[in-house]
């Protein structure tokens, strides 16, 4: 296709874009929309962790067809290009046109992006089976081994056949509905819709301060909540009234707290919380029959509870979408660097998670600095 032409943009001309954007985002997840991909390079700077933007742009005959928003890091001597807003992306997708040669546009933009000088391998983690990304040939002989995930979703539409309280078992609502009681002996128990920025705002520090209580009693550390810049982009989106969510309190105190993001109809659940004082009465699930029974009336039509598929996201849904990481050697120090994020890693994650907690301690540090 001799018409068609690849650029390549950096963080400062992201507004230049916009306009452009926001035409193609009904293509793509919530993770790759203007809006989150800016909020995201703004707080990372303001973080001190400033992103190494590379968007690549596609045009067509002068217009622009596809826009794939990228980063790079450095892991060792290696760069690594990968999904912008890792780790808080949770998808990675590119933005293309609805276009019958799209297939075509995608291959010549992949094939722009793995000839970038200087990179030494790509990393597109949990690329969704249904995605653009995963029709992408030359992709899928670089799927890394074992990691094939299920991101867990319930169609709260009414098309499925009723309400998600109406589709749990007799069993499952008297269990909620004591533990409801239960919980009501500590106070009054109210579910509340997050409304405003303001309250948007109050539930992201609300929900840090619970999370990392429970972060701190089971020693567990995360890339997503350990990146200096993540609590400052959730307020940051918070702020500007983007977020969803709902709140489950016990008299004056929050029992739990679901805060999400809507994109074209589907929740995207982003940070869930509660107050241990509270977990016998496990006021999660409380809060998640409530907050699915509402979704209609808020205009969602999917709850998409994200990868990996725990059991409390399993116990809400029946059905999921596959997702696969893939990570691409560009160079020969790529090779080492893919076999290590495919391979070393993630078994390292997996002898972390077997540690005592002084051991957890001590490793903590380490893995942070190989993420």
């Amino acid at each position: 296709m001799s018409d068609v032409q690849h650029e390549i943009l950096e963080a400062d001309q992201l507004p230049q874009l916009r306009s452009d954007w926001l035409s193609l985002e009904g293509s793509a997840t919530g993770f790759q929309t203007y809006d989150w991909c800016h909020a995201w390079v703004k707080a990372a700077g303001e973080a001190g962790s400033p992103e190494s933007v590379r968007i690549l742009v596609q045009r067509v005959a002068g217009k622009v067809a596809l826009i794939w928003p990228m980063a790079i890091r450095q892991l060792g001597p290696c760069l690594i290009l990968h999904t912008l807003g890792e780790p808080a992306t949770q998808y990675s997708e590119v933005l293309i046109r609805d276009d019958p040669q799209g297939q075509e546009l995608l291959a010549l933009a992949w094939a722009a992006i793995s000839s970038w000088k200087g990179i030494d391998a790509i990393e597109l983690r949990r690329v969704r089976q249904t995605s653009k990304l995963s029709q992408l040939e030359a992709l899928r002989r670089f799927e890394a081994p074992g990691s094939l995930e299920a991101a867990p979703y319930v169609d709260v539409s009414g098309k499925a056949g009723g309400s998600a309280i109406g589709q749990r078992t007799g069993r499952s609502r008297n269990a909620l509905r004591r533990h409801e009681r239960l919980l009501s002996e500590h106070g009054e128990v109210r579910f509340e819709i997050l409304r405003g920025p303001e309250d948007q705002l109050g539930a992201c520090r609300e929900a840090r301060i619970l999370k990392d209580s429970w972060r701190a009693r089971k020693m567990i550390v995360t890339a997503g909540y350990a990146h200096p810049a993540s609590q400052g982009f959730l307020e940051s989106l918070a702020e500007q009234g983007q977020l969803c969510g709902a709140r489950l309190r016990v008299g004056e105190d929050t029992a739990a707290i679901e805060i999400g993001m809507v994109r074209n109809g589907v929740y995207l659940s982003l940070v869930q919380s509660y107050d241990e004082r509270f977990s016998r009465h496990a006021p999660g699930r409380i809060l998640f029959w409530r907050f699915l029974d509402e979704c209609p009336k808020l205009g969602i039509t999917v709850f998409d509870f994200l990868a990996p598929a725990t059991r409390h996201k399993q116990e809400w849904s029946e059905e999921a979408v596959a997702t696969r990481d893939y990570f691409v050697p560009i160079s020969r120090r790529g090779r080492v660097a893919a076999y290590y994020l495919s391979h070393t890693k993630p078994a390292l994650k997996r002898i972390y998670l077997r540690l005592p907690g002084w051991g957890k301690k001590i490793a903590e540090r380490s893995l942070l600095r190989l993420s």
